[in-house]
């Protein structure tokens, strides 16, 4: 357990009600406290300063698949790396993040150089933990993924345990991804506690999201929606059937006449002449009414433009080409960004 760091209890320290008994931590704790007057700045600490530093622009993001996000309600517990948005529960699916490296199992996904700006709180993913988050569980965002490196943490999920190695805690090494890609991974767990810290580590891990009501991505069931939701039809208004989409009105003000009609994904034609413009795609809350969200269009002066697609998103139009929508939470009928 030497090379498993930090120690359990630290891990232990994070949750947002430490376990009253310590058993399996006495080993750890045991030893003399180390004076650590006079030493100076680790260079490995003066990095995860200068990543934190570099991430820290992430944090106002919409939310969208990709990212890592706090957990809202206690960020030191952890993260979660979010995978798609799950429209019938209503939840963002995704993985479990912490800060520690040294302890991936062979479904861990270890963040790397090539993932950065990450915040150091974002050091492992642990793609054998799925989560269901609901929009208000979400922190900062402090991390990016690309859809290769979503990909990689899909596959060691559903394939990490067939991965054949001796049990060593602590060792990281490469795993070679389908195509010609590669993740760094842990080696197996070995199945004994006493033996393999990794597997008390998991322990704490589950105390920490029963304590903040977080179920597993396979414990949650659909949840249904209000019949007057922001979505309900008794106030949309069908205008054509494209494919499979249905394109709707909300009411005539919310909508550019036939000859003002959106050119590409930026600008639109008025009676002044070209001006420019930004689409931005969302679903809203089911919940939202009509009024809450008329009421919210007018204050951020958009506009729907197309909508609900087969996924139930609107598209909505911007004359202000740097604006930025706010994250989902109170005071907007927001669900999720950019879907």
């Amino acid at each position: 357990m030497n090379a498993l760091t930090p120690p359990l209890a630290i891990v232990a320290a994070r949750l947002p009600s430490p376990p009253s008994s310590t058993d399996m931590l006495d080993d750890e704790v045991a030893g003399a406290t180390p004076d650590w007057r006079g030493i100076a700045v680790p260079e490995h600490l003066l990095q995860r300063f200068a990543r934190r530093s570099d991430a820290a622009p992430l944090a106002a993001r919409p939310i969208a698949g990709g990212q890592v996000h706090l957990l809202a309600r206690h960020p030191g517990f952890g993260a979660v790396l979010l995978d798609a948005w799950d429209s019938t529960r209503q939840r963002w699916r995704g993985w479990l993040v912490t800060p520690d490296t040294a302890y991936a199992d062979a479904c861990g996904l270890v963040v790397e150089e090539r993932d950065a700006p990450a915040d150091p709180r974002a050091g492992l993913v642990l793609c054998d933990m799925p989560l269901a988050l609901a929009v208000t569980d979400l922190g900062a965002c402090i991390g990016v993924f690309s859809q290769e490196r979503l990909q990689a943490a899909r596959w060691l999920e559903a394939h990490g345990r067939a991965n054949a190695a001796a049990a060593a805690p602590g060792v990281i090494a490469r795993v070679a991804l389908p195509g010609d890609g590669y993740a760094l991974t842990g080696t197996p767990l070995s199945g004994e506690l006493g033996k393999d810290g990794r597997l008390a580590y998991r322990q704490l891990l589950r105390q920490g999201l029963q304590q903040l009501q977080i179920a597993p991505a396979d414990a949650v069931a659909p949840v249904s929606k209000p019949v007057q939701a922001a979505n309900a039809s008794r106030w949309l208004k069908v205008v054509t059937a494209v494919a499979a989409s249905v394109m709707v009105v909300q009411s005539a003000w919310l909508f550019l006449p036939k000859d003002e009609a959106v050119v590409g994904n930026a600008e639109f034609r008025s009676g002044s002449g070209v001006e420019t413009g930004v689409r931005l795609r969302v679903l809203f809350r089911a919940d939202a009414t009509e009024a809450e969200l008329r009421t919210w269009l007018q204050r951020e002066q958009l506009e729907i433009v197309a909508g609900p697609d087969t996924l139930g998103a609107f598209t909505l139009l911007s004359r202000n080409r740097q604006k930025v929508l706010p994250p989902p939470g109170p005071g907007n009928p927001l669900a999720v960004i950019n879907p």
